[in-house]
């Protein structure tokens, strides 16, 4: 499942470090935007941002220099250290937020969903080899 073109190539690499920018932003700003209603809700919050992470970086490992053959746990692994190390800066920084347990809880529920949602859509993919998860997990 190589990129067509260099540009798909860049996208794939760079969307997760876009990603993760934004995260650390939003992670470390004393005041980050608040969503009314239901996105306001913090946990939610948190699951999709890494659930979204671990996407990203799925589909960055499929590509060089990574052309792993089953991206989807390295990416959810991936994005809940980012997450534990986003709320132990969010402890030093002194910005006025907090680490909590419950948001790395979050973070990984929302990555390791994504994770397999990802797995069975490369599973279903014509250009995905169905034997190799089939031996592998």
């Amino acid at each position: 499942m190589l990129p067509a073109n260099k540009t798909e190539h860049i996208l794939r690499l760079s969307a997760p470090c876009i990603w993760v920018l934004i995260i650390l932003w939003l992670s470390l700003t004393s005041s980050p935007p608040q969503f009314p209603g239901v996105l306001g809700w913090d946990k939610l919050l948190h699951a999709g941002a890494y659930g979204l992470l671990s996407l990203l970086l799925a589909q960055a490992f499929l590509c060089p220099p990574f052309l792993l053959r089953r991206p989807w746990w390295p990416a959810g692994g991936v994005a809940v250290a980012i997450g534990a190390l986003l709320e132990i800066l969010q402890l030093l920084a002194q910005t006025g937020r907090t680490a909590e347990w419950l948001d790395l809880f979050a973070d990984a529920i929302g990555a390791f969903i994504c994770c397999v949602i990802f797995r069975q859509v490369l599973r279903l993919s014509c250009c995905h080899d169905d034997n190799s998860d089939a031996n592998n997990g």
